[in-house]
């Protein structure tokens, strides 16, 4: 068959590990991931397991009970009892409530190790929760335009005519626009922008690519002779897309997504530092890059969301470029001739 065929993969990931950049890319997007896991281990107004007035709560900070609804750590403090006692996370902030008076506060103090912003709220949790928003939003469009991008891309390469025509013209017309200018203009025109909507429009600009993408596979996989014999046997069209000529694109398609995280984080953090991407109730990066432009001695504001973007788009860039090394045949021929 194809050098593309689905077992590819798996050759292709064991290619990548032999590279120490990709390895370091995987390590420092998985703790980025992990990050945006378990947020509230790390960054919580409410202690992680405690008992209070006899009660255990586990959880506290997921589950967040109504009886705990206004505790914070200084509260606990003051008026705990005997038997009282709770585990907290690393910083025991919440990303939207101001913990204090609203005052810029320098790194390293020991509430709030990255500091405070112009409204009193922790640094550091707002950077922990603006991760798990970044990395949200890139899956959920990513998995969208992914989806969207694939089935019409095989349908245009494999159906071709009237199909073709039409998927052709979207691609050609979104294509001439730049993505970022469409999406500012999309977000800034909706009367209720939100998190759906973002993701929505993200999904909508990009699925073009990856239509490109797997149009040019379909159409380079229709006339093989595995998919000749197929229909000769007697399968359906759909049997014949679905079986031998799409499990051809998934190299393709697994390197768009992983590059796609990285641009989407890119997008939305921009949309957000001009605010109109995601609503002002979530905490981003690129709102706190925003907000930076407000306190000009306040580097921290600036450097630490601006170095989680770097991290984030470098990670999966990188990580993505390995895979594309190593899933293209003509990569893959030069390496094995190169190996000793």
């Amino acid at each position: 068959m194809s050098e593309h065929r689905p077992g590819s993969l798996r050759r292709a990931i064991r290619h990548v590990r032999r590279r120490r950049w990709a390895d370091a890319c995987a390590v420092l997007l998985a703790m980025l991931v992990l990050v945006s896991i378990f947020a509230e281990e790390l960054a919580s107004s409410r202690p992680i397991i405690c008992k209070i007035h006899g009660h255990v709560h586990v959880l506290a900070n997921v589950e967040h009970p109504r009886e705990l609804r206004e505790l914070t750590r200084a509260k606990f403090e003051s008026e705990r009892e005997p038997g009282d006692w709770a585990v907290w996370p690393l910083v025991a902030c919440g990303p939207r409530v101001p913990c204090g008076r609203a005052v810029v506060r320098p790194l390293a103090s020991a509430m709030h190790p990255l500091g405070t912003d112009g409204s009193g709220r922790d640094v550091f949790a707002r950077l922990v929760y603006g991760t798990r928003s970044a990395l949200a939003v890139a899956a959920i469009a990513v998995a969208l335009f992914i989806l969207l991008g694939a089935a019409l891309g095989a349908a245009a390469g494999f159906f071709g005519g009237s199909v073709d025509f039409v998927v052709a013209r979207a691609v050609e017309t979104l294509s001439a626009f730049p993505v970022p200018l469409l999406a500012l203009v999309v977000q800034a025109l909706l009367p209720r922008a939100g998190t759906w909507s973002l993701v929505a429009v993200i999904a909508a600009l990009r699925w073009t690519e990856v239509a490109r993408l797997v149009r040019a596979e379909v159409l380079a996989t229709e006339p093989r002779d595995f998919v000749t014999a197929a229909r000769a046997l007697g399968a359906s069209p759909l049997r014949v897309l679905y079986k031998h000529v799409l499990p051809l694109t998934i190299s393709p398609i697994v390197v768009a997504a992983v590059l796609g995280l990285g641009q989407i984080v890119l997008l939305e953090s921009a949309l957000d530092f001009l605010r109109v991407g995601l609503p002002a109730s979530v905490p981003t990066w690129g709102e706190m890059l925003s907000e930076s432009r407000e306190h000009f001695s306040a580097w921290w504001l600036l450097l630490l969301p601006g170095a989680l973007v770097f991290v984030s788009v470098t990670a999966t860039n990188g990580l993505g470029e390995a895979l594309r090394d190593a899933l293209d045949p003509r990569a893959s021929t030069l390496s094995i001739k190169n190996e000793p």
